[in-house]
């Protein structure tokens, strides 16, 4: 993985960076003027950051993405338990 150090510890993935920049330079943005955006919404709605975590976790693409959302939300212990009681 390529990644493209801004200061020390900011780093960036590189595909990741020029995927953005493609879609930021048909909104005639910058990359400062994208973060600042960003920021500010984030301070009036803080739980943008979730929605924008659950999509980047988002898998396209292949048959499992398809089912995102729609199975559930349960971790492994809530299903094993729920497994084991539906067994007694």
């Amino acid at each position: 993985m390529c990644t493209l150090t801004i200061r020390k510890n900011f780093k960036f993935d590189k595909e990741l960076v020029d995927k953005v920049g493609n879609i930021l330079q048909d909104r005639n943005l910058n990359f400062t003027q994208f973060l600042s955006r960003y920021f500010q919404a984030v301070i009036k709605d803080p739980t943008l950051i979730d929605i924008v975590e659950q999509k980047s976790k988002q898998r396209t693409g292949n048959f499992i993405g398809i089912l995102d959302g729609k199975i559930g939300n349960m971790d492994y212990k809530d299903m094993k338990k729920s497994y084991n009681e539906n067994l007694s």
